[in-house]
């Protein structure tokens, strides 16, 4: 599937640098060799809120820097984006509402496969972008 775009969730970003995942890792790895890897300033905002209450500057260099070498794509919450997010939302209340921005973001960016760690959002359905788990015991 080489050419394709893959967008990932925060939680995603968190297993890799956190909890130093290695399937994490090489899930970053393995999609940027398969086309354009992306996510939305959703994932700036939550990640840094963790690092500002329990990490250090330090933290939030070395995630920009993790963004910066692998070249992410990072899709901005727009009108459209907001907007696709309002129709997720209609359609799967019980999503939160970030959650919803996450796949909306992906979905707009023209993402083939969004990546997260939560069982409920992989009740997404969608014709042009699967949404997967990621492959590991701890989730």
């Amino acid at each position: 599937m080489t050419g394709s775009k893959i967008y990932f969730d925060t939680a995603i970003f968190i297993y890799a640098l956190e909890l130093k995942l290695k399937a994490a890792r090489d899930l970053f790895l393995s999609a940027m060799q398969e086309g354009t890897i992306g996510t939305s300033t959703i994932t700036i905002m939550e990640y840094t809120t963790g690092c500002y209450k329990n990490g250090t500057k330090e933290d939030i260099d070395r995630f920009h820097k993790f963004l910066n070498d692998l070249i992410f794509e990072i899709k901005v919450i727009d009108t459209q984006t907001a907007e696709e997010a309002a129709r997720i939302r209609a359609q799967y209340p019980y999503f939160k509402q970030m959650d919803s921005l996450q796949i909306a973001s992906a979905k707009v960016a023209g993402a083939d496969i969004f990546y997260t760690n939560d069982k409920q959002l992989l009740q997404y359905r969608d014709d042009n972008m699967k949404v997967l788990k990621l492959d590991t015991d701890i989730f």
